[in-house]
C-alpha cells in the first residue's frame, strides 16, 4: 500500500479538495510545511505531493522509501530533477490546467495598464469625477490594443493562448527567439530585435538557469519608452531592481506582475516601493487560480499518480 503524504496542499485547498487517487493508500495531507519539517513528515512516504516544497538531494537522501513525487504544478524547479534521475525516483507534474485563466490575466493586465485604470480608480476613489467640471475625466494615457505590438517570451501552451487571444484585440505579434540563440526558428524574432519592437512584453517562460534575470537594465534599454512588462512566468526572470528602477525612472510605460522571487512579498522587496505607482500593477501569484484549473490540476494530480502505480508514464518529468 503507497503512503501519500501532501506537503502543502493549502493554495488548493481553500477553493477544492484534492482529488484522493483510485488506488490502496494512506493518505496524509498539511497544509503547509517549513523546510526544517519536510524530512519527518514524509519520512515513511512513498509518494509525496508538493506545490512550493524545496525537495533537494539532502532531503531526498533523507527518504528512503521515496518513489514518486507528484508536483501540484507546471513548474518543478523546486525539485532536484537530476538527483531524481540518479536515484530513480519518478516525478511528474500538472500540464496545461491553467493556459485560459493565465492569459486571461495577462490581458486583463495589458488592458489595466493601457487604460490607466489604476489612476482613474485612485481618482474615483477622491472624488474627482464627483467634483468635475467636465463630463468625462481622464485620468493618465488610454492606449488601444489594436495595431500594437505584443512580445511573447515563451511561447508554450499559455503563450501560444496569450497570442490567440492578442489576435482577437488585432493586435501584431511575435515570438521571441532564445536569448543569446544562435539560430532563430521559423516564426520567432532574434530576442533582441523582438524585445525592441514591443508596445508589450508577455514573459510566459519556466524559470532555469539559462532564463534567470532574463531581462535586466541591458535589455530595457533596448525597449521603447512607451512598453509595457507584464510578468506572469516566475519573478526572477527578470531582474526585480532593475524593473523597479525603470519604473521608478520613467525608463518604460508600466509593468505588471502576478510573481515576485520570493513569495509572499516580502517587506524590503524593489517592488514595495512601487506599490503606490499608477502604472505598476502586482497580484499575488493568482494568475492561475481560476475554479477550472484547479479542477483540472486536482484531476490531473490523481491521474499521475494512479499511472505511475499502473507502470505507465504520463505527465513524466523523470
Amino acid at each position: 500500500m503507497e503512503k501519500i503524504v501532501v506537503l502543502d496542499s493549502m493554495s488548493i485547498t481553500n477553493t477544492k479538495e484534492l482529488v484522493r487517487p483510485n488506488i490502496e493508500h494512506e493518505w496524509v495531507s498539511y497544509e503547509s510545511t517549513d523546510a526544517k519539517d519536510i524530512v519527518e513528515r514524509a519520512k515513511d512516504a512513498t509518494i509525496i505531493a508538493t506545490n512550493k516544497c524545496k525537495i533537494t538531494k539532502e532531503v531526498i537522501d533523507k527518504l528512503p522509501k521515496l518513489k514518486f513525487i507528484a508536483e501540484l504544478a507546471t513548474g518543478y524547479n523546486n525539485i532536484d530533477i537530476d538527483y531524481c534521475k540518479q536515484k530513480g525516483i519518478a516525478v511528474a507534474n500538472v500540464q496545461g490546467y491553467s493556459t485560459q485563466s493565465v492569459a486571461e490575466h495577462t490581458l486583463t493586465l495589458m488592458l489595466m495598464l493601457s487604460r490607466s485604470m489604476v489612476a482613474t480608480r485612485h481618482d474615483m476613489e477622491q472624488g474627482k469625477w464627483i467634483n468635475a467640471n467636465c463630463f468625462c475625466l481622464t485620468s493618465g494615457p488610454i492606449v488601444d490594443l489594436k495595431d500594437k505590438t505584443l512580445v511573447v517570451i515563451g511561447a508554450g501552451s499559455i503563450g501560444k493562448k496569450i497570442i490567440e487571444i492578442a489576435k482577437a484585440f488585432s493586435m501584431k505579434t511575435l515570438k521571441a527567439e532564445h536569448k543569446n540563440a544562435v539560430n532563430v526558428r521559423e516564426g520567432y524574432t532574434k530576442f533582441e530585435d523582438a524585445i525592441a519592437q514591443a508596445d508589450f512584453i508577455s514573459l510566459n517562460c519556466p524559470l532555469t538557469k539559462e532564463t534567470t534575470d532574463l531581462i535586466t537594465d541591458k535589455e530595457i534599454a533596448l525597449m521603447k519608452k512607451s512598453v509595457f512588462i507584464i510578468n506572469n512566468a516566475r519573478g526572477g526572470v527578470i531582474n526585480e531592481q532593475c524593473l523597479a528602477d525603470a519604473i521608478l525612472n520613467k525608463t518604460i510605460a508600466g509593468a505588471a506582475t502576478d510573481v515576485v522571487s520570493v513569495e509572499p512579498l516580502a517587506e524590503n522587496h524593489p517592488y514595495t516601493n512601487l506599490l503606490k505607482c499608477d502604472n505598476f500593477i502586482i497580484t499575488p501569484h493568482q494568475a492561475w487560480m481560476s475554479y477550472a484549473s484547479i479542477v483540472d490540476l486536482c484531476e490531473q494530480f490523481a491521474q499521475n499518480i494512479e499511472a505511475f502505480c499502473r507502470g505507465e508514464m504520463l505527465r513524466r518529468i523523470v
